[in-house]
């Protein structure tokens, strides 16, 4: 393809249909964006149906929505600053070499946080973290894989203050919310934003009062509904792929950008603290 994405749906915009256009019409109003959008939120953006949305990639000779990202992404590669480790991209099949999977597996979770980046929207964190600072305590959750990144939001916030803790068992998960008050927080991650396990969670939370910070990939997942704030990953996952590592890259980028701000906000105390728990770990190793 000689001609970039950009340039081919300009020549061809005649050719294409009223809703087609209003696609072709956030795109290159959203050049530096829209790489990172998904195709539920591109279709609502531009008030036309996620089939439609299909239709217009396949009319560029595109094998689909994720094909037409990753044409945009070489299209504003010079404006965005994107850079990729060699030229290997796009899903590891069997004909691979290692090289190739080292460079497509990195440039996946580069891709993720890159997303992720832009996706965040700063109001959003700043909310965020107000919650987390004013919060008598903070629970981190999470099912299946992101139960990883709850542990991990906890382990890094607890090295600065008491108020963070996470719970493992889904029963018990339950148990926990079940006691909260309007002055306490509860960190979910999830995914798609819209299992059962988050549901219940969140109707339990939203009938105690207290507050929910959503981390998920999609801004109308059904869990967004309950949640005080919501930030969003940008990892692309296949609807049938379970466990993608660069959708937990993605999220626990987010806890390091939730954590540093909450200590930029009180460095003092909370280097203090980790001094301590410094200084009380090294006794471990006497």
């Amino acid at each position: 393809m000689h001609d970039s994405i950009l340039e081919i749906m300009l020549q061809k915009y005649d050719d294409f249909t009223k809703s087609e256009k209003k696609i072709i019409d956030y795109v290159l109003d959203h050049k530096k964006n829209a790489q990172y959008i998904n195709i539920l939120d591109l279709s609502a953006a531009c008030h036309v149906a996620v089939s439609t949305v299909s239709v217009f990639c396949k009319k560029l000779g595109l094998d689909g929505f994720n094909d037409f990202k990753m044409e945009l992404a070489k299209a504003t590669m010079p404006v965005a600053g994107v850079t990729t480790v060699g030229a290997a991209t796009g899903e590891i099949s069997v004909d691979d070499t290692l090289e190739e999977v080292l460079a497509k597996t990195c440039n996946v979770s580069q891709d993720a946080l890159l997303q992720t980046y832009h996706l965040l929207e700063r109001d959003a964190v700043r909310a965020a973290v107000d919650l987390l600072e004013h919060a008598n305590q903070v629970i981190c959750l999470g099912q299946g894989n992101h139960s990883i990144v709850a542990t991990a939001a906890w382990a890094r916030f607890s090295s600065v203050s008491p108020r963070f803790k996470t719970v493992q068992d889904a029963h018990l998960q339950t148990v926990a919310v079940s006691t909260l008050s309007e002055n306490d927080v509860v960190l979910f991650f999830s995914y798609s934003g819209a299992t059962r396990e988050l549901l219940d969670i969140a109707k339990v939370v939203k009938s105690r009062k207290a507050k929910l910070i959503l981390v998920t990939r999609f801004s109308n997942s059904p869990g967004t509904a309950y949640a005080s704030a919501v930030l969003l990953c940008g990892s692309d996952e296949k609807p049938l792929l379970f466990g993608s590592i660069a959708a937990v890259v993605s999220q626990l980028y987010i806890v390091d950008v939730l954590f540093s701000e909450y200590l930029r906000r009180d460095y003092k105390r909370g280097e203090k603290t980790r001094e301590f728990i410094a200084k009380a770990l090294t006794h471990r190793f006497d």
